[in-house]
């Protein structure tokens, strides 16, 4: 995961965030695991401890803080608001939003214990993995075919 981590991050207007502390991530994890969601997965915990987030080209990973990005006029969300943006949705149960892609959001399912890219309306699955290393491959092979074709506009199809 830190080497496909490692590629993303060396992308041209990739944007990552100072690292976590295992304070933070343990206090977030708890919280959204006692609030019946799941509790941050050991691989995201990876992730957490080199950059609180992740954005590039539309997609977003999460991290334990939102980040204000005056210049952008936005706000890049964390997971704990993402996921309790959900929590009247039982289709979120027991799962993660972890980010977003356009009209799609990356969460983590506990039970399932796998990641999976869902369409934002209908919350059928789109693709994922049983990594985030899955995840970050997927990435790595839409943002390789975006860098080298500058006349790409299109949102990337996930199915």
């Amino acid at each position: 995961m830190i080497r496909h981590f490692e590629l993303i991050k060396k992308f041209p207007e990739c944007l990552t965030f100072t690292p976590c502390s295992e304070s933070e991530i343990s206090k977030v994890s708890a919280l959204l695991s006692a609030s019946g969601f799941s509790a941050i997965p050991a691989e995201y915990k990876e992730f957490l401890r080199l950059s609180d987030g992740l954005s590039y080209n539309g997609v977003e990973f999460f991290g334990i803080q939102n980040h204000n990005r005056s210049i952008k006029q936005y706000t890049f969300p964390d997971i704990a608001a993402s996921t309790f943006h959900y929590k009247g949705y039982a289709f979120f149960k027991h799962k993660l939003v972890l980010g977003r892609i356009s009209e799609a959001l990356i969460c983590y399912d506990k039970i399932a214990a796998d990641y999976t890219i869902v369409d934002r309306v209908s919350l059928r699955p789109l693709n994922g993995g049983k990594s985030l290393k899955d995840l970050f491959k997927i990435f790595i092979g839409i943002f390789s075919l975006t860098k080298n074709n500058k006349n790409i506009d299109k949102k990337p199809n996930f199915q």
